[in-house]
Parts: C-alpha cells; sequence; structure tokens
C-alpha cells in the first residue's frame, strides 16, 4: 500500500466551534483535504479546548496537537512586538516556547508540506526545511486602514500604526514561504509584492446544510456574525444608529434580529421593541429561516463573507456594500441589492419590504448564484490544484 503525503497545518485557533470565519474555513480545509492527504494539525489556542470538539476534528486528522497560549506570555509578546515594530496580533499569538515544541514535533513528522493559516502563525514555520505555504485568508493591512479611516483617538493611532506594519509584514513573510493563498481578487489586488505564486481561495458554504427552510418570517431584518469583531460592531452601529430610525418611521412594527457569537455588553442598549438582540443561537439557520431580509452594512474589514455565503444559499435576500461584494462578485439587482450609505440602505431596505416579487427573484438568483460559484467542493479547488503541484514537483 502506497503511504499518503503528510501536510502539517498550523492554525491560531482551534478549528471548532465553527463560529468565527477563519475556523470555518480551516474546518472545511482539513476535512476535504482529509481525503487526499495524512493531516497532523498544530492548533493554538487562548481558550480550553472541549474534548469533544476536539474529537470531531480528529475525526479526519491523523495527529490533533493543541499548544494553549499562556496568558502571560500574551501579554509578554504583546509587549515585545510594540517594541520590535512586529503587527500586534502577530506578537499576541507568537509564543517561542512552543515553536520550539512544534518545531521538535515536526523534525520526527518530516511533513511533505507545512500549511499555516493567517499571519499569525508566519512566525512558527520560520526555519523550518519544509515546502511551506501561507494563507493569507484577507489582506488584513486593507482592513486595518479602513478601520483607522473611520476611527478617532487612540484607537486612530492604533489601527494606523497596524495597518503600517501589518502592511510591511505581509510583503516581507511572503519570502518565507513556497506560496501563499488569499480569500479574494480583491483582497490579492491589496498586496503589492508578490514574490511567490498567490493564489484566490475563496470561502465557501456547505450549500446542502444551508438551504432554503419554509417557516414563516417572524423578523424583518437579520444581521449575524461574530459580534466582538470590530468591523461587525461598525456595521452593527450603522444599522441600528442611521438605518433603523429612518426604516421605522415608514414601518413601526419592523423588527430586528441581531445574532452571533461574543456579544458585547454596550450592544444590550440597543434592545428595544424593534430589536432582538438574540446573540449566540445553537443552529444560525434558524436565525436566517427566520427573517426576510439580510443587511449587512459593512464598511470595514476584509475578504469573503461567511455571513453573506450563508444567508443567500438558504435564499434569503441580502442587501449589503460595495466593499463586501468585491469580493462576493454578485451581480447587484439580480443576486444581491448594494448600497453605500445610510440613505441607500433605507431606501434598499423599503423596496424589499413592499415588493415580494423583487424578495422572491434575488432568493432564487443568490441561491443559485451560491451553489454555482461557491460550494466548499468549488472554492476548495484551487487549493488542491496548487498542493498538488507542488507536491508533484518535490
Amino acid at each position: 500500500m502506497v503511504s499518503r503525503q503528510k501536510i502539517a497545518v498550523i492554525l491560531s485557533r482551534f478549528p471548532y466551534p465553527l463560529d468565527k470565519g477563519d475556523k470555518l474555513r480551516a474546518y472545511h480545509q482539513l476535512k476535504e483535504l482529509s481525503k487526499l492527504y495524512d493531516i497532523h494539525l498544530f492548533a493554538l489556542t487562548d481558550i480550553p479546548v472541549n474534548p469533544e470538539h476536539k474529537k470531531i476534528v480528529a475525526a479526519f486528522c491523523q495527529a490533533v496537537h493543541i499548544y494553549p497560549l499562556s496568558r502571560p506570555g500574551m501579554y509578554v509578546q504583546s509587549f515585545i512586538s510594540m517594541l520590535k515594530g512586529i503587527p500586534l496580533q502577530v506578537g499576541y499569538f507568537f509564543q517561542p516556547h512552543i515553536r520550539r515544541k512544534i518545531h521538535h514535533e515536526l523534525s520526527h513528522l518530516t511533513p511533505d508540506l507545512v500549511y499555516c493559516q493567517l499571519s499569525r502563525t508566519a512566525r512558527y514555520a520560520v526555519g523550518l526545511p519544509y515546502t511551506k505555504i501561507i494563507d493569507l485568508q484577507d489582506a488584513f493591512s486593507a482592513n486595518y486602514h479602513r478601520i483607522q479611516m473611520q476611527s478617532r483617538g487612540l484607537r486612530k493611532i492604533f489601527y494606523q500604526r497596524e495597518s503600517r506594519l501589518m502592511k510591511l509584514f505581509e510583503e516581507n513573510m511572503l519570502d518565507w514561504f513556497d506560496a501563499a493563498t488569499i480569500i479574494s481578487d480583491s483582497d490579492k489586488n491589496q498586496i503589492n509584492r508578490q514574490p511567490n505564486e498567490l493564489v484566490v481561495v475563496p470561502n465557501g458554504v456547505d450549500t446542502e446544510f444551508f438551504k432554503p427552510q419554509l417557516k414563516p418570517a417572524v423578523y424583518d431584518l437579520l444581521f449575524s456574525g461574530n459580534l466582538s469583531y470590530l468591523p461587525n460592531q461598525h456595521a452593527l452601529s450603522f444599522l441600528l444608529e442611521k438605518i433603523l430610525p429612518r426604516v421605522v418611521k415608514s414601518h413601526p412594527e419592523l423588527r430586528v434580529n441581531i445574532a452571533g457569537a461574543d456579544m458585547p455588553e454596550a450592544l444590550r442598549q440597543y434592545a428595544s421593541s424593534n430589536v432582538t438582540l438574540s446573540g449566540w443561537v445553537n443552529d444560525i439557520r434558524d436565525a436566517y429561516a427566520g427573517t426576510k431580509i439580510f443587511v449587512a452594512p459593512l464598511f470595514t474589514g476584509a475578504g469573503l463573507q461567511n455571513k453573506l455565503l450563508e444567508a443567500m444559499s438558504m435564499g434569503i435576500p441580502c442587501i449589503t456594500s460595495t466593499l463586501a461584494n468585491s469580493s462576493l462578485q454578485a451581480i447587484p439587482e439580480k443576486e444581491i441589492l448594494i448600497a453605500d450609505d445610510a440613505e441607500s440602505f433605507v431606501f434598499q431596505i423599503n423596496r424589499l419590504i413592499s415588493d415580494p416579487s423583487l424578495r422572491n427573484l434575488l432568493s432564487a438568483s443568490g441561491r443559485e448564484f451560491i451553489c454555482r460559484r461557491y460550494s466548499w467542493a468549488q472554492a476548495n479547488a484551487p487549493l488542491r490544484k496548487l498542493l498538488a503541484d507542488i507536491m508533484n514537483d518535490q
């Protein structure tokens, strides 16, 4: 029997539960690649890993290594990164003793390839004598630039620093790897220096899991996502402060649902007869199925938004910004509606509320678009090809 090639995967978070975008992407990539290769997972974590969650991931891995990040070590490395001009989130996830442990394990494993996700793990790959790929995922420097443009005071100064340092780090770390992947052409265009192969590998969605359900809509509007993520917080503030009061004038009984993990206490102030703060839900499909319209006023952040993939896959009409759609590439007025300021969001919401035929068109066309372009099999095809090309050349 011919032995299969071995891939060591280094992640900054354990890829389950599927409550954050990077975890969702990693989980489905691991699952897909395990059909072709022996997967050895090396996962950092800043929270305890549930043994049941470990079993779920271990089902398609040959080995699972978990490395708890010590809280004091995270603070120390964050301080050191400030002194050395390293992006804070890169320093936050780096601990030298864990790198030594990973290198020791890999010296015994001798993998055919090392696959790292996000710039947070890049320093763990430095010095490894194996073929290496980095999944940049998003152009974080561009993301930080957009955040600082909408920030003030110390937050603005912080994100100016992070944007500048991350841009340098993104460009320099590409020299440490034999190839790199990124989530969209839009993000790829933000990376100025591309000395190695930079392949677009989009996010995907399980179109059989996220499929239309025949349930009555309890809410008119839905926003969902990781609610501790700053671009999502910006979007929510815009929705609840700039858009909603104007829509409620025309539709006093309008109901909005806010669902997602890690809801900040500050959001509680928005709860009202019009606004329900569901927070974490066990099955996010219930939130999608219980609403008429999904709205995502995203003006900061980067990459392909899982929330849009999931909502459209379930046949929920979506309204989002030009920025968010630049990665998605849905056809405006046919597969999605676009709005870039409060007035246009209000207009598009009112259109959809009053026009069931338009909702039906977007529902059917959006679902068909996602099934055609963004099933996980389609999304991971470029990654499978990249790995096959690299492995065959070794």
